[in-house]
């Protein structure tokens, strides 16, 4: 019996020290840059902002390999300025088309983790926390 209240005990305290070192990784601030086509992973779901710049027509492409999706496209003469919201952390994937010299820069405005990855925690966690406190309480 004591065996199994300390594995509980562990897998709650696991998900405790999961969420803190979670919380310092997210508040991590992120950038990137995009010239031409360029995949990068993103650490967790986030909203990004897109700053566009350069000559003559060209177009910007957001693209998710993961769901197999165009998350944002736009075609812009000189600069512009997007708004993207990323649903979960993974590769994802800039294309930059233009004849003439064009970049993106990528800022994380605010980041966040899954939900998937929050309802995972939480459950796990909180059912380890449950039957450690009935195991306590049955004494």
């Amino acid at each position: 019996m004591r065996f199994i209240r300390l594995i509980l005990f562990l897998v709650a305290a696991f998900t405790l020290v999961a969420l803190a070192v979670q919380h310092a990784e997210l508040s991590k601030p992120y950038s990137d840059f995009a010239v031409g086509t360029s995949c990068s992973v993103v650490p967790s779901a986030r909203v990004l902002v897109l700053n566009m710049n350069g000559q003559g027509n060209y177009s910007v492409t957001f693209y998710d390999p993961v769901e197999d999706r165009v998350i944002h496209s736009s075609t812009l003469f000189g600069s512009g300025r997007a708004i993207v919201t990323l649903n979960h952390s993974g590769p994802y994937c800039v294309v930059v088309s233009s004849e003439a010299p064009a970049s993106v820069a990528i800022s994380g405005r605010e980041s966040y983790p899954s939900s998937r990855a929050l309802s995972i925690e939480y459950l796990v966690g909180g059912t380890s926390a449950l039957l450690f406190a009935l195991l306590g309480v049955r004494r």
